[in-house]
C-alpha cells in the first residue's frame, strides 16, 4: 500500500520563477480586474421582459415646399400624425410615411368571371405620387416598462422592475470606429420620452436623400428599414447591482426597402350592362421602426463568485503543472530536479535531507511551484 505526500521543491532559476510570476500576475489580473470587476462575475443575470407603448406626435411645421430640395423632383404634400404613420393601432413595428401613391383601379374583369386574361382584376386608370414633407420633424412618444419576472416576484424587490418615467436613460451613437458615445438623455422625471424622426435618422447615420445599395432612388422613395433596440442594465455601478435600472436606446438601420400597399374599395357602381368596381390602391414607403427590448438584470449570487474563485484556482493549477513539465523535463538539470520531487520513504527510511537543505525563504528568481520545500539550485 502506498500514500502520496506532496512534497514541495524549490528551484533557483530565473526564467522558470519569471514564468510563474508572470502567469500568476495574468491570471489575477484577468480573474480579479477583468472577470470581478469588469464582467461582474459575481452576480447571477435574468433576461428582461417587458412591454413598449409607442405614438407618432406632432405635424409639419410651417415650412416652404418650394425650399425643401426633395420637393423639386416630386411633388410634396403636408400631412398630420394620422397620416404619416402606418397602421394606426398598438405596433412596435410602426411604418413612418415618405412616399405615397394613390392608384385609382377600375375593375376590369367581372366579379363573377371564371377567368380573367390580365394578372390582376384591377387596372390603374389614374395615379398621383407625392412626398411626404418635414417628416423629420415628427417625434416618437415612448413609454416602456420592464422586470425580471423571476428576481422580482422571489424577492418583491423594486429594484428587479420600472417604467421608463421613473428611470435613467439616454439616446446613443455608434462612430465608424465602433466607439459608443451619448447623443441625448433622459432624466427620471416621470415623463414619457421623446425621440424625433431626425434624431433617429441621425443615430442610425441614415440620410433620406442618400441612396441604398443596389437601388437608384433616394430612401425617402425607397424606405428602409431601422432596428430600434432598448437596453436595460443594472450593473452600471462599481458594486453591482445597482438599486435602480437604467436603460438606453440605440439605432441601427438594415440595407432593406419597406412598402406596404393597401386596397380601399370605393364600391360597386351599378350600370348596365355591366357594373363598374373602383378601389384606390395606396402604396406606401417609409421608415419601419422595428423595436425590441432586451438586456438582463442581475443580483449578488454565491455560487456565482464561487465558480470564478474555483476558475481562478484551477487556472493556477495548470500554471503549476506546466511549470513541473518544463522543470522535469525541459531544463538542463531536469533530472536533479525530478530526484529531488520524486522520492520513496519506508518505515525506516531516511529522507536523506539535513536541515540545512530545507527551508522557507524565497531566494531571488525562485520558482514556486505547488510542491516546494527542498532547494535545489545554486546556492
Amino acid at each position: 500500500m502506498v500514500y502520496r505526500l506532496a512534497k514541495y521543491v524549490r528551484i533557483r532559476d530565473r526564467t522558470l520563477g519569471l514564468y510563474y510570476g508572470l502567469a500568476f500576475a495574468i491570471i489575477s489580473v484577468y480573474i480579479v480586474g477583468w472577470k470581478l470587476g469588469v464582467n461582474k462575475a459575481y452576480l447571477a443575470y435574468e433576461p428582461i421582459s417587458g412591454s413598449i407603448k409607442l405614438e407618432l406626435v406632432g405635424s409639419t411645421p410651417k415650412i416652404n415646399l418650394r425650399q425643401q430640395e426633395y420637393c423639386s423632383d416630386m411633388k410634396c404634400r403636408l400631412c398630420d400624425e394620422h397620416d404619416v404613420r402606418y397602421p394606426n393601432t398598438d405596433t412596435t413595428e410602426p411604418l413612418i410615411t415618405t412616399y405615397v401613391r394613390e392608384a385609382r383601379q377600375q375593375r376590369v374583369c367581372h366579379r363573377n368571371a371564371t377567368e380573367c386574361p390580365f394578372a390582376s382584376p384591377f387596372q390603374t386608370a389614374l395615379w398621383d405620387d407625392y412626398l411626404v414633407a418635414g417628416v423629420e420633424h415628427f417625434s416618437m412618444r415612448i413609454v416602456h416598462s420592464v422586470q425580471a419576472a423571476v428576481f422580482y416576484f422571489q424577492s418583491r424587490d423594486s429594484m428587479f422592475k420600472g417604467e421608463s418615467r421613473n428611470m435613467k436613460g439616454r439616446l446613443v451613437g455608434r462612430t465608424k470606429s465602433g466607439e459608443v458615445h451619448t447623443l441625448k438623455e433622459f432624466p427620471a422625471n416621470g415623463q414619457a420620452d421623446h425621440i424625433g424622426i431626425g434624431e433617429i435618422l441621425h443615430a442610425a447615420d441614415v440620410e433620406l436623400d442618400h441612396v441604398l445599395k443596389g437601388h437608384i432612388r433616394p430612401i425617402r422613395e425607397t424606405g428602409i428599414v431601422i432596428f430600434c433596440h432598448v437596453r436595460y442594465f443594472n450593473d452600471y455601478t462599481f458594486f453591482a447591482p445597482a438599486p435602480g435600472i437604467e436603460y438606453e436606446y440605440e439605432f441601427s438601420a438594415a440595407n432593406e426597402v419597406e412598402a406596404i400597399y393597401e386596397p380601399v374599395h370605393l364600391g360597386v357602381a351599378w350600370t348596365s350592362p355591366v357594373d363598374v368596381e373602383e378601389r384606390m390602391l395606396l402604396t406606401r414607403r417609409g421608415i419601419k421602426l422595428v423595436w425590441t427590448q432586451e438586456g438582463a438584470l442581475g443580483k449578488f449570487s454565491f455560487s456565482a463568485l464561487a465558480l470564478t474563485f474555483a476558475i481562478w484556482l484551477a487556472l493556477l493549477k495548470v500554471t503549476t503543472i506546466i511549470g513541473d513539465f518544463i522543470a522535469t523535463r525541459l531544463l538542463p538539470n531536469r533530472r536533479a530536479y525530478r530526484a529531488a520531487a520524486e522520492q520513496d520513504i519506508g518505515d525506516e527510511t531516511s529522507t536523506g535531507l539535513d536541515d540545512a537543505g530545507l527551508g522557507w525563504g524565497r531566494g531571488s528568481g525562485d520558482y514556486g511551484a505547488i510542491r516546494s520545500t527542498t532547494t535545489v539550485g545554486p546556492p
